[in-house]
């Protein structure tokens, strides 16, 4: 009879599946979080991933709403985190987009919208406003 040997093998590929499933690298936590409303100057962008992004080949951008890239940078080492220095941001939507090399060799890419709701500097931005002399 076959039967034992088509479930013995049929629980074989599951259990292999499994495996290369959980060396992907998903994001788990972002800084901004997806669809947060920030009311303060940021100082870094920050994602946190579920297993080992390969150095040099995972990439993190930030862009604005038009998709202009704002700031970009590359993975200097191999590590569970991506961080990128924020520059001053003005309010508005923007995103964080990251393309990400797993261990297992898969590419794994995604985004994360967010919206600024205070200015970068707001002494800034109001000597630009002020009535000149």
């Amino acid at each position: 009879m076959m039967l034992p040997q088509t479930v013995a093998l049929a629980a074989l590929a599951l259990a292999a599946t499994q495996v290369s499933a959980l060396a992907h690298a998903y994001l788990i936590d972002s800084v901004p979080a997806k669809k947060q409303e920030v009311m303060h100057p940021l100082s870094r962008i920050k994602l946190a991933f579920s297993a080992t992004a390969d150095a040099h080949f995972s990439v993190v951008k930030l862009t604005d709403d038009k998709g202009a890239v704002i700031a970009e940078t590359t993975q200097q080492k191999a590590s569970r985190e991506m961080t990128l220095p924020a520059p001053a941001l003005k309010p508005g939507p923007y995103q964080i987009r990251y393309r990400v090399l797993s261990t297992d060799g898969d590419i794994v890419e995604g985004k994360v919208d967010f919206v600024v709701r205070a200015a970068a500097d707001p002494a800034r931005d109001f000597e630009n406003v002020r009535p000149q002399s």
